[in-house]
């Protein structure tokens, strides 16, 4: 009888686990707050994703990217397939200081960056191998903006004396 209730105990165990692993990893990134009305946003809010990163989904040139917030880039950043995808001219060549050592890339200007519901034109965009899936924003699109980051959130707060939607040239 004893061996009976400790193996039901298991099981007990084993689908409340395999329920909270399916509930976390199932669930979708929040979305981003701040977006409901674009003609009128002063700030968004960005909730930690589960790799402790702040994503949103954004475009360059309005095809479609994913955008890693890198306050460490100086540049908005894609790789050559993005690029392509985008339509982007070959541009300037640039050596560019990375987290793997240096590499050989290209300066793209005068481009459309999307970040959420914020839109910029006029943005220089780095072509860099290597960053697979994700884009990064970096310090040319951030720098409009007061960056708040705490553990949980990072808020993009339009500058005081700003546009509503930053569209400044470089």
């Amino acid at each position: 009888m004893g061996g009976h209730a400790i193996a039901g105990v298991v099981w007990v165990g084993l689908l409340a686990g395999g329920w909270m692993a399916f509930a976390y990893w199932g669930q979708h990134e929040a979305p981003v707050r701040g977006c409901e009305d674009p003609g009128d946003t002063r700030e968004i809010v960005v909730d930690t994703a589960r790799d402790g990163h702040f994503y949103l989904e954004g475009a360059v040139n309005g095809v479609p990217v994913r955008f890693l917030i890198d306050t460490g880039a100086s540049y908005v950043t894609v790789d050559p397939g993005a690029a392509l995808r985008a339509g982007l001219p070959t541009g300037l060549p640039a050596y560019f200081s990375t987290a793997n050592g240096r590499v050989e890339g290209r300066l793209v200007r005068g481009q459309t960056i999307r970040a959420a519901c914020l839109e910029m034109s006029g943005v220089t965009v780095a072509v860099s191998p290597g960053l697979d899936d994700v884009a990064l924003l970096g310090q040319n699109f951030l720098r409009r903006f007061e960056v708040l980051q705490t553990a949980r959130e990072l808020r993009l707060r339009v500058r005081s004396g700003g546009s509503q939607t930053p569209d400044g040239r470089e």
